[in-house]
């Protein structure tokens, strides 16, 4: 099986397009949360999942929508968040609150921050080690830092495409190397290595590269490979202008971070 892997979303559907205009050759789809916040297409990009039964988890934008009601209205990314509560469709209000922390698919744990915390940032070479010692999947998936890289936990694993490496050993015994993935690449996984995938954000990016990532992994040839589709941002900027939305958003996708 070949998955579609998208992550922190957040309305922006002119970034979704252009992954589903380029991305090619994949049998499902895997959503690892925060379909909402941000940007104003919510339910656009909720539309899309539920059309094509995408396999998800929440988020941490999600459930403060869900729960919005509850919550003091105080910054712009809570009122955002009220501002779109008030639009979403009832069916897709529905698909949100039924989405778990977390979920399994072709024996792969998908999870929105960390197995550990599913509202944590997992974006430290500890904090992986930690969870390659308490989680047993070979492969996880998570987003929330919108961060494209993997953690590898063994040597054997082989790797081609442009990333970076940071390799750490500890007195425990485990290795673990992070590699990024912001300008795309493959990864290939050795039978007796596992990993930590992070697809990157499609919504908003924050590595420093511009355009909407995701990956394709390849559940049976071991590979991941990171995509960065780019697309025309004048298309986001005229929505904010139209909902008057801060355009502190436009200059987080101008600059990627």
């Amino acid at each position: 099986m070949r998955y579609l892997i998208v992550s922190d979303l957040h309305g922006n559907w002119p970034a979704l397009e252009a992954v589903l205009k380029e991305a090619r050759g994949y049998d499902q789809v895997l959503f690892l949360g925060d379909a909402v916040g941000y940007y104003p297409d919510v339910n656009r990009v909720l539309d899309w999942l539920r059309s094509v039964n995408a396999k998800g988890v929440m988020g941490n934008h999600d459930i403060w929508l869900l729960e919005i009601k509850a919550m003091q209205i105080e910054g712009p990314v809570l009122e955002i968040l009220s501002w779109q509560a008030e639009r979403i469709s009832p069916e897709n209000r529905e698909y949100l609150s039924q989405l778990p922390w977390t979920a399994e698919e072709a024996g792969a744990l998908m999870v929105h921050g960390s197995p550990l915390d599913p509202l944590a940032y997992l974006e430290e070479v500890e904090q992986a080690r930690d969870v390659f010692n308490k989680v047993s999947h070979r492969w996880i998936f998570h987003g929330h830092t919108h961060l494209a890289g993997s953690y590898l936990s063994l040597e054997s694993t082989t790797v081609r495409g442009q990333a970076t490496t940071a390799d750490v050993s500890t007195p425990q015994g485990r290795w673990v190397r992070y590699q990024r993935y912001a300008n795309g690449g493959e990864l290939i996984v050795a039978p007796k290595a596992r990993a930590i995938i992070n697809p990157g954000s499609t919504g908003q990016p924050r590595d420093g590269v511009t355009g909407a990532a995701y990956a394709i992994w390849d559940s049976e040839e071991d590979t991941v490979e990171f995509f960065r589709a780019k697309y025309n941002l004048e298309q986001v900027l005229s929505r904010l202008h139209h909902e008057q939305f801060p355009m502190w958003l436009y200059e987080r996708l101008v600059l990627g971070k």
